[in-house]
């Protein structure tokens, strides 16, 4: 397999596709997948529980207010006050449905505040990827009881909507028979997952190298003149740091 930073400077300037969201999700290391919890709100059910119950009581409310109004002006010659009162229990009766309505619109409307605030997280998480290659380790055991451990790389590619998703490639694998000491697998599963860490790590390093100098190199870029410019910077930026990291001693640990 080849050097998974060649074409790296491709993806600068670049956003992730909403596909990451969705069914690419798997495509990234397990540790930086992003699951939004799902909303769990009673408020919705209590407001509209609570327009019921005042529907209910206004409803009865209401008609015991009509019925004593026209009692005080039919019996007790209530006159005025006696309209008033049955006016406004009238009033009540015929308007009773109005509390589940505003009930329901009030829940409907704290609902639409959760999901735009949930919208943003993902909107959040989603500009703050970056495309550069992962490496991680996973285990599976196999139908005859053996045990293998793969190497993946999860590998930024561009779609023709001129974004960024990733792709999973296993890159190495190792497998042991159902007879092999925990320990022996145990210690060969460290072992990758280091290199998969210190791999990252290293990707990781030169594509900042590359996008920080693209950022500074592109802040006052105006035409596609600039733009070359700014990519030349993270390309020079890029080899800098190669560089540099093959002079630096062998990493003991």
């Amino acid at each position: 397999m080849g050097d998974p930073t060649e074409g790296m400077l491709a993806f600068l300037g670049v956003p992730a596709d909403r596909r990451l969201l969705d069914e690419d999700l798997v495509n990234l290391p397990a540790a930086e997948q992003y699951h939004e919890p799902a909303i769990v709100t009673h408020k919705h059910d209590r407001l509209v529980a609570a327009g019921s119950l005042l529907t209910g009581v206004t409803l009865i409310g209401g008609a015991a207010i009509a019925l004593y109004g026209g009692w005080e002006v039919l019996f007790n010659g209530g006159g005025a006050f006696g309209v008033v009162v049955a006016v406004i229990g009238i009033l009540l009766v015929v308007t009773h449905w109005g509390w589940v309505h505003v009930a329901e619109y009030l829940g409907v409307a704290i609902d639409e505040r959760a999901h735009r605030t949930q919208d943003a997280r993902r909107r959040d998480w989603l500009e703050a990827i970056q495309p550069y290659p992962r490496f991680s380790v996973s285990t599976v055991v196999l139908d005859d009881a053996s045990t293998r451990i793969e190497r993946v790389l999860h590998r930024p590619v561009l779609t023709a909507n001129k974004t960024f998703t990733f792709v999973r490639e296993t890159e190495a694998e190792k497998t042991y028979r159902a007879d092999a000491a925990a320990q022996v697998i145990a210690g060969s599963v460290e072992e990758m997952r280091r290199e998969a860490r210190i791999e990252t790590d290293r990707i990781r390093d030169l594509w900042e190298a590359a996008s920080s100098a693209y950022a500074v190199a592109l802040s006052s870029a105006d035409d596609d003149k600039q733009r070359l410019a700014a990519q030349r910077a993270a390309a020079i930026a890029l080899s800098e740091h190669i560089n540099e990291s093959l002079l630096e001693p062998p990493l003991v640990e």
